[in-house]
């Protein structure tokens, strides 16, 4: 009886690479996610020390305008930034969306394949087994009629 093959099996390759590509596509993208989502917590963190500076400032007693309007309007530019920042970071989220959805499709698409080469070599090693009884069955009946 010849060996198993899948018939498919190039196109099984074919998904994998798919899928290693999806995969591969989407840690990019998850990293930028990251990256982007610790430069707006570096910024938050920025914001708050700026706050609390001002307000240390004005609480020490000496009050100078500039100086209070330099702190509002890097308070203001910095809020203006994070604003970017999130909607960047929205946007980001889109691509991650549809790079999770695109690895997903890819995984479906190689376990569907996997099974259906699964079930093909359980058919071939029932196959296999019930050639292999009929053929002792057939050396056994042939040396019971010898003797």
């Amino acid at each position: 009886m010849r060996r198993f093959k899948f018939n498919l099996e190039s196109v099984l390759t074919v998904r994998e690479k798919a899928l290693k590509d999806a995969r591969i596509q989407l840690a990019s993208v998850m990293n930028i996610y990251n990256r982007q989502k610790n430069v707006l917590e570096e910024m938050t963190f920025e914001l708050l020390q700026i706050q609390n500076e001002c307000e240390r400032y004005l609480a020490e007693g000496e009050f100078h305008p500039e100086i209070i309007s330099n702190y509002n309007s890097f308070s203001y530019k910095l809020t203006q930034d994070i604003k970017t920042q999130e909607n960047i970071i929205k946007e980001t989220e889109k691509d991650l969306l549809q790079a999770q959805e695109a690895a997903r499709l890819a995984y479906i698409k190689v376990k569907s394949l996997e099974n259906l080469k699964q079930k093909q070599k359980e058919n071939y090693d029932r196959e296999f087994l019930s050639e292999e009884i009929k053929e002792i069955d057939d050396i056994v009946n042939s040396r019971r009629k010898a003797v």
